[in-house]
């Protein structure tokens, strides 16, 4: 009689909230719009060929050549850009009648641009890498890792253990991304703003009079820009505006 109500109270739940069931991490997270040279998904620790119109899930891991790049099409609209040598997992994308719910990217190395559509209030958006969480709502931007020493073969399935952190870049195009550093401080990067955090934890902000970010040219892949070198960048004065103030864009900040 025990194990009989325990069944009906677990099925009366499950009919009553409808969005558990439909908030399942193996739904698909998005589309292929755009792929060229090599580039191919990692999924249940097995390579697998894209093409245009394929899908991507939950736990899949994105990888491109040096000649490899793909286009992402979201389940709620949102864009990704892949550029050259990069891997990025897509940890999480949970979408509910094109409304996102809760998206989570963990970025190796590479070169990602993302164009999120919208975020509504209590969803959340983030990237990850390791110096680095990026909280964002309704934003593009551009983020940059370096591969890290010791990678012999980027586009491998396995990596070795205990990969050595690397410096991430942000570059801000449109809107606000919040970031968090390795040692907590936080930091608010708007359009034309670069933001470097460090393995150390330090965050280093850098202006661009002429931020290299031009946009995806319409009906072919993706257009990702270089990232503004030392030449083109100049340090800010002190006080740095940009560092946020306790209670600041909290809300977009996913915890850690």
């Amino acid at each position: 009689m025990g194990r009989l109500f325990l069944f009906i109270v677990a099925l009366s739940v499950l009919v009553a909230a409808p969005d558990v069931v439909l908030a399942d991490a193996s739904a698909e997270a998005g589309r292929v719009t755009y792929i060229k040279g090599d580039a191919f998904v990692i999924r249940n620790a097995e390579q697998l060929s894209l093409t245009e119109g394929s899908r991507v899930f939950s736990s899949d891991t994105l990888v491109t050549g040096e000649s490899g790049r793909i286009s992402l099409v979201m389940r709620d609209d949102s864009k990704i850009f892949v550029g050259r040598s990069s891997r990025i997992d897509v940890s999480e994308y949970v979408v509910k009648e094109k409304s996102l719910i809760s998206g989570a990217f963990d970025m190796l190395w590479g070169k990602v641009r993302f164009y999120v559509a919208s975020v509504n209030k209590g969803s959340a958006f983030s990237v990850s890498t390791k110096t680095a969480v990026l909280g964002v709502r309704g934003t593009e931007f551009l983020v940059t890792v370096p591969i890290p020493g010791g990678i012999t073969d980027p586009t491998a399935i396995r990596l070795p253990p205990d990969l050595p952190a690397e410096v991430t870049r942000v570059v801000g195009i449109e809107g606000m991304v919040v970031g968090l550093s390795r040692s907590g401080e936080r930091a608010a990067i708007s359009p034309g703003v670069t933001v470097e955090f460090t393995q150390a934890g330090e965050v280093i902000f850098r202006f661009s009079d002429k931020p290299d970010v031009p946009r995806p040219l319409p009906g072919g892949g993706p257009d990702i820009p270089k990232v503004p070198g030392p030449a083109d960048l100049r340090t800010p004065p002190p006080p740095q505006p940009h560092i946020i103030s306790p209670g600041q864009f909290l809300d977009a900040l996913p915890p850690v």
